[in-house]
């Protein structure tokens, strides 16, 4: 599939725009506390084609396929939230700060799922 995106600057309030063939998306650009809400987040593009699977899943068009989907789109969204988690407890969130990718307790080597 070899199909061109169109991006474009923030224009009129908007975030950033990324155009394809029969879908526009405009991204958030900037913090919201900064520059309000002018855009979506790529958590939501991901809970709308969830949604829309989801349909497909619940009805004739019910699939293994479709339940892979889901299962990896929930996967990509629950990364996407623990991102945000790590950066809020590492006192870099809504910042341009990277966040450690490598929980202190995983270092440790003494954190277990049981939480002992």
């Amino acid at each position: 599939m070899n199909q061109t995106t169109e991006r474009h600057p923030k224009t009129r309030g908007l975030g950033e725009v990324v155009e394809r063939p029969f879908i526009r998306i405009v991204y958030q650009s900037g913090f919201p506390q900064d520059v309000g809400v002018n855009g979506c987040r790529v958590e939501d593009v991901i809970q709308a084609a969830l949604d829309r699977i989801q349909q497909y899943q619940s009805g004739s068009l019910a699939c293994e396929e479709n339940r892979a989907a889901i299962r990896y789109l929930n996967a990509a969204r629950q990364s996407l939230d623990d991102r945000i988690h790590r950066r809020q407890e590492q006192g870099v969130l809504n910042t341009l700060i990277k966040h450690e990718t490598v929980r202190t307790e995983d270092e440790d080597h003494d954190f277990s799922a049981t939480g002992a």
